[in-house]
């Protein structure tokens, strides 16, 4: 009993408790999203549209998510600061996966099949808004409980560790085959049984980061209460309500539009490199079920095009599930890499491999070396889940220095902060989707994916070494505008 109290409260191991709801955030993402465009086409959604449609939850994101940051800010409630938006995303989270597989049967039962085609890009493009945007109360619950003790270097190095980790674990689920398992026949499909077994596991990493955050409470006097109420039942006033959220994302746009310099520097670059690595994520098994396996989703059921699809996604997540491991092998090697060679380098290395995985990937047809490919290429993402994050401690640490150029920032929280970063990173799946639903309208080839994604990682590059890493870079910038 002794030796578990001591394991539990080692700062290591409790930093991987709190995380634990990121690993399952990704498990999420990684193992529904393998589905999701799958499951769009087979409904009869076009490939444009359904591209257009996966840029609908990162467009609320990048509009609410500064203003998720600064209200977790200023959030008083005695629950703490974050959790109780963690627990709102969360319960979203889950109510749309327990609809997302049964939204035909529901459009069948009720004999109205466009209300379950309607309810399925409704629980689709929420399922992906509120999976992405809670990354960011998330973020900032992990700076909070590991700012000023020993783990607070290295916090976002474990992070990235359980992104990729979690990713590993959602791609191995959409991999193996259950189709001939009893509870895939039980459930009636493998996409089900599938669903089911994300809901359960999210489920227990949430119970595990909520319990085990050892948040700030803050007690609220009672007429503090009272007059939070009131304001609540007043602001449930259709016209209030509507004036708040305009309010909301007019400040947040407003708050992204004047970032300080030294931030306007480090979105471009995670800009550029998400772009990349999303078109490459959300349609890679698009890419080989249709290009590589000659399958085609829109056939009927049981058909030799519609099985060679399915066998085409159910083999891609093969590498997905390695790309994950890559990541999640290289990010511990992160720390000290930066400390050898540097930010701008290792940064660099990591998508000039993604760059040089895509070319491979466009010219082979050969499963084997595009699965390697397509792990290698984990190297990017471990990178951009780990230094962005890093330099924003530093950048927020050090404020008054690094945005002096703007001080209303310098006044707000790092939730804020976080919530600018994640704006691009929604940003760049709003990007890859409109770009996408175009080229695909043009050419109407899945090679199309992997083009746009080798062009983006090229351009990330160039803007990665233009990020400013310290202060005397930052001054030599500011005094060459002068």
């Amino acid at each position: 009993m002794k030796y578990l109290q001591s394991v539990y409260n080692n700062d290591l191991f409790h930093l991987f408790i709190i995380t634990s709801l990121v690993c399952g955030l990704e498990f999420c993402t990684a193992s529904a999203f393998t589905y999701i465009p799958p499951i769009l086409l087979k409904a009869g959604i076009s490939e444009s549209l359904m591209t257009w449609l996966m840029g609908c939850g990162p467009l609320l994101g990048f509009l609410l998510c500064p203003v998720v940051g600064h209200a977790s800010d200023r959030c008083r409630s005695r629950y703490g600061k974050r959790r109780p938006f963690i627990l709102g995303f969360c319960l979203t989270i889950i109510f749309c996966l327990m609809l997302i597989p049964q939204s035909e049967a529901i459009g069948q039962l009720l004999h109205a099949p466009k209300l379950g085609l309607c309810l399925l890009v409704i629980t689709c493009v929420l399922f992906d808004f509120s999976a992405q945007a809670c990354f960011n109360p998330c973020e900032s619950l992990i700076y909070d409980v590991c700012k000023g003790t020993p783990q607070e270097s290295s916090c976002f190095f474990v992070y990235s560790f359980m992104t990729s980790f979690g990713g590993c674990l959602g791609y191995l689920i959409t991999a193996t085959d259950w189709t001939e398992s009893f509870l895939s026949n039980y459930m009636q499909g493998q996409e089900k049984l599938t669903f089911i077994v994300i809901l359960l596991f999210f489920s227990i990493t949430l119970c595990c980061t909520l319990i085990s955050a050892n948040e700030k409470i803050y007690d609220i006097p009672d007429e503090q209460t009272s007059t939070t109420e009131t304001n609540l039942f007043d602001s449930l006033f259709l016209i209030h309500l509507l004036k708040y959220i305009f309010h909301s994302i007019s400040n947040s746009v407003q708050t992204i539009v004047t970032m300080p310099f030294v931030l306007r520097r480090l979105t471009l670059a995670e800009c550029c490199s998400w772009s990349a690595i999303m078109t490459f994520n959300l349609f890679f098994t698009d890419f080989v079920g249709q290009t590589v396996y000659m399958g085609d989703p829109s056939a009927d059921e049981f058909t030799a095009e519609r099985l060679r699809y399915d066998q085409g996604v159910r083999i891609a997540s093969y590498g997905l599930l390695f790309h994950c491991v890559v990541g999640a092998l290289y990010a511990p090697l992160l720390r000290p890499l930066i400390n050898q060679f540097g930010i701008h380098l290792t940064f660099s290395f990591g998508m000039f491999i993604f760059a040089l995985s895509m070319m491979v990937i466009y010219v082979s047809r050969n499963i084997v070396v595009i699965n390697i490919m397509a792990s290698l290429s984990g190297l990017g993402m471990a990178s951009l889940t780990s230094i962005p994050y890093t330099l924003v401690m530093t950048y927020h640490a050090n404020r008054e220095i690094y945005f002096v150029d703007n001080p209303v920032i310098q006044t707000r929280g790092i939730g804020t902060i976080l919530g600018i970063l994640d704006s691009t990173y929604f940003a760049s799946q709003i990007i890859s989707s409109v770009i996408m639903g175009y080229i695909m309208l043009i050419f109407k080839s899945t090679l199309s994916y992997i083009v746009i994604s080798f062009i983006l990682a090229i351009c990330s590059l160039w803007f990665i070494n233009r990020i400013v890493i310290n202060r005397h870079q930052l001054q030599e910038l500011l005094r060459i505008e002068k």
